[in-house]
């Protein structure tokens, strides 16, 4: 009889976790996050787990964080599937114990570091960030502490020191879809025994302009010109797809010297614009920035910029 799994997820990042688990498992039931509200007008938004499940004629329950309202309601709809096992990816919220008691085989966490590396909800951009030679994928039991539960599986994924976060999420998703039918197996057959996790070589993911919470801020993105230019070009891969790294004009105009091709501006007044940065390089020891935009403009080319808002020598 195939194995009955419920996933846990949001984002439509989660999509080759769920082919791989709806191609080798029955896989009965998603829980995800309520409908987002986009924009001025709050449209709401279904989230691309809800969105596949739908697509796909699997079923699922919606609920938020708080689990005010739904919290009978999933518990009734996870005991109804019948699930064993759970998988984590992508959720964004912390599962609570009672939820976690359900599963026999408990709930299995897809962590995108090596743990105890990097606990908390942006183990990729600090890996990117730190200059790390690698990072990799843990999957590990879920307790009611954030990251702390029992590893049942590590891989090892080696980084080159130019991909972005966007770029190695999308690289991670895809590996650990790969490897999940096999561990999901070898834990179930009882070929895996759990190994604890040595927490005092734990680290964590807290953001620096809001240390009591492991997620990204637009305010962790300021580019800091006072740092070195491998840390300045960390900045910009570890902040794309999302907040994306930012500073003003007049800053980068002070850093000139750590750009290739910086000059003056065009105007002073404009020294106090905002610009992000998505896109650069590391040319002889450099910053070669090649996508700019300044706020509320459209995404330029480093020429397309120096022609509107540098002096040309």
């Amino acid at each position: 009889m195939t194995t009955k799994i419920a996933f846990f997820g949001t984002s439509d990042r989660s999509v080759p976790i769920l082919e791989s688990l709806k191609t080798n498992f029955d896989l009965v039931l998603c829980v995800t996050k309520e409908d987002v509200l986009i924009g001025r007008h709050q449209t709401p938004k279904e989230v691309g787990v809800k969105r596949w499940a739908k697509e796909n004629g699997v079923k699922f329950v919606t609920i938020n964080e708080s689990l005010n309202k739904e919290r009978e309601i999933l518990i009734e709809q996870i005991k109804t599937s019948e699930a064993i096992v759970g998988v984590v990816a992508d959720f964004g919220f912390i599962i609570p114990q009672e939820i976690l008691a359900i599963f026999p085989k408990g709930i299995i966490n897809i962590h995108f570091s090596l743990l105890p590396k990097y606990r908390g909800a942006s183990p990729v951009q600090f890996a990117i960030l730190n200059g790390d030679a690698q990072t990799g994928i843990t999957y590990q039991l879920m307790e009611k502490t954030l990251d702390t539960g029992s590893t049942i599986h590590q891989i090892t994924y080696p980084l080159n020191g130019t991909e972005n976060s966007g770029e190695l999420y999308k690289t991670l998703f895809n590996l650990s879809a790969e490897h999940l039918p096999q561990v999901i197996n070898n834990y179930l057959e009882g070929k895996i025994k759990p190994k604890a996790q040595n927490g005092s070589q734990a680290s964590y993911t807290y953001s620096p302009t809001h240390p009591k919470n492991t997620y990204i801020y637009k305010e962790d993105a300021k580019i800091n010109w006072n740092n070195g230019i491998q840390s300045i070009d960390a900045t910009i891969r570890a902040y794309n797809p999302w907040p994306i790294a930012w500073t003003t004009l007049g800053e980068m105009q002070n850093a000139k010297n750590k750009m290739t091709c910086f000059t003056q501006l065009k105007n002073p007044k404009y020294a106090s614009k905002v610009v992000k940065i998505y896109e650069a390089k590391i040319v002889d020891n450099k910053l070669a920035v090649e996508k700019i935009q300044l706020a509320g403009g459209k995404i330029l080319s480093w020429k397309q910029f120096t022609n509107g808002y540098l002096i040309l020598h």
